[in-house]
């Protein structure tokens, strides 16, 4: 028989909602922060605005795939990978743009930040549907998270421009490389991850250990 004497999630609601809502809203935050610069970066990085352009779109067709090829990842490997290479990735990606002179390296780090704000979006997401989909709480995790992402964006193209204006566009960047890189996240994924392991040994049969 299984252990499954691993340890239970013991975050409260609050608490949950500070770890996890970065996590919620970086997918977004790297689109709608850079949009006061997008008319300056062609000069910035020597290119045509269409180049910039397609900066923005392959970010959100990757940001849609990437969400289709880790929800399995997760199931399989676990939460935790997930949204910490998810989170190390994008945070890397994030840090490398504000570098880089160049505007093909610029396309291929967006992709990249796509890919990991896809993950961490996927898992994030997936820990809640682990641990809360059987509590009174999870209409409130899944109903303030669906709020953040209706309403903070909003906010984000005022903070890209203060940014920009200030510190210059490449203050955006290391703001998200800031954003991407909440490393003590972890933690809840992988307390998820024990809870779903605990479910699925539930639901095959066996009872867990008091």
């Amino acid at each position: 028989m299984p252990n499954h004497k691993s340890p239970t999630w013991t975050y409260s609601v609050p608490a949950a909602l500070l770890l996890m809502a970065p996590f919620d809203i970086l997918a977004s935050l790297a689109m709608d922060i850079y949009l006061p610069v997008v008319p300056a970066m062609p000069g910035i990085l020597g290119t045509t605005p269409a180049i910039i352009q397609l900066s923005l779109s392959l970010y959100m067709i990757v940001l849609g795939v990437g969400q289709i090829v880790f929800g399995p990842i997760s199931d399989r490997i676990g939460r935790r990978p997930v949204l910490i290479g998810g989170a190390l990735a994008f945070a890397a990606a994030s840090l490398l743009i504000a570098a880089t002179p160049s505007a093909p390296t610029f396309l291929a780090l967006r992709v990249l930040q796509a890919i990991g704000a896809s993950a961490a979006l996927v898992a994030t997401f997936a820990t809640v549907r682990d641990v809360y989909a059987e509590r009174p709480e999870g209409v409130t995790i899944y109903g303030l998270f669906s709020a953040m992402l209706a309403f903070v964006p909003a906010l984000r193209p005022i903070a890209g421009a203060l940014l920009a204006d200030y510190f210059g566009w490449q203050a955006i960047f290391l703001t998200l490389r800031c954003a991407g890189n909440r490393r003590h996240g972890k933690r809840p994924a992988a307390m998820a991850g024990n809870a779903t392991r605990r479910r699925r040994g539930t639901e095959a049969g066996f009872r867990p250990d008091p």
